[in-house]
């Protein structure tokens, strides 16, 4: 597939972050002509679209508001509104570095079993005595099997993945992620559940993203206790659907915690405690939560938070 091949389309979801939006908008109508860029706008305000207008008349664009709140949500809103077959994906406080889609569409197209690509989030300058901005550096790895799972970690700051692939899953799950009622881990979910029904996933150093959400030292506090109930919910899911499968990338998790450093940069490393009493809340609730036949959690009862079809 081609970067001249219009079926290309990038999904930003954002709220509340009028100025971070029209950056990244920027950022991503800059690197590349050919492509579709949908916003999915669930701020409180109009200034997020009001500061988009200057993008108006660019007719890749499209912004579509949304009183529906949740990252998950909004990413499938976003791609059930194209017909592209490759969909990239990034955050609002991002800004996309040159080649950005065309590392991703290399690795996405190296091989047809490859279904989802995640590549690098680096941080930008910034003072690393008052807080942190979350960045990743992937080598190339390919994860063939959920056995291998450990191998990929899965950041959705900077994703694609085929259309086939998020049509076969049913979507992201919408009860994972920011906004959602656990909290995050929604990129991890779907890189699992992709290995599970036997797509390939891929990283690549090739396809990079500069992250600027920075975190004070207290922000941070809370931040990382919503990514470890996430990811902690994501593990349970794994070992409900994988069974003895998914035995390797636990023990490979658990072995990280107990002698190796996390593989995701944080500018420190949080109190262990703190972080295993987050992940074990939400291991708990994601044992204990129903699924759906597309291995998506279902709302709780009465809460009328729905997935998507």
């Amino acid at each position: 597939m081609s970067l001249n091949d219009p079926k290309f389309a990038v999904i930003l979801a954002t709220r509340n972050r009028p100025e971070d939006a029209a950056r990244a908008v920027r950022s991503i109508l800059g690197s590349a002509t050919a492509l579709e860029l949908i916003v999915v706008d669930q701020s409180d305000d109009s200034r997020t679209i009001e500061g988009l207008e200057r993008f108006a008349s660019d007719r890749r664009l499209a912004v579509v508001k949304s009183t529906e709140i949740g990252l998950a949500r909004a990413r499938n809103m976003g791609w059930r509104r194209t017909s592209a077959e490759l969909l990239a994906f990034t955050d609002d406080d991002c800004e996309v570095c040159t080649g950005w889609l065309d590392g991703l569409t290399r690795a996405l197209t190296q091989d047809e079993r490859v279904g989802l690509v995640f590549g690098a989030v680096r941080a930008p300058d910034y003072d690393r005595s008052k807080g942190f901005v979350m960045a990743y550096a992937p080598q190339f790895r390919v994860a063939r099997h959920i056995r291998e799972k450990a191998r990929v970690e899965c950041v959705g700051a900077c994703m694609a993945v085929r259309r086939s692939v998020l049509e076969a899953l049913g979507g992201f799950d919408e009860q994972l992620g920011c906004g959602a009622r656990l909290r995050s881990a929604e990129d991890t979910d779907i890189g699992m559940r992709a290995l599970l029904a036997g797509f390939h996933v891929c990283e690549t150093p090739d396809a990079a993203v500069y992250h600027y959400g920075f975190r004070t030292w207290g922000v941070g506090v809370g931040v990382i206790h919503d990514y470890m109930v996430g990811l902690g919910a994501t593990n349970a899911k794994m070992l409900r659907l994988g069974k003895l499968q998914a035995i390797p990338p636990t023990a490979a998790l658990a072995w990280r915690w107990l002698a190796r450093k996390p593989v995701v940069d944080l500018n420190h490393r949080p109190p262990r405690m703190a972080r295993l009493r987050s992940f074990l809340s939400g291991f708990r609730a994601g044992l204990s939560a129903s699924l759906d036949a597309n291995g998506r959690f279902l709302p709780e009862h009465g809460s009328g938070d729905g997935g998507g079809p």
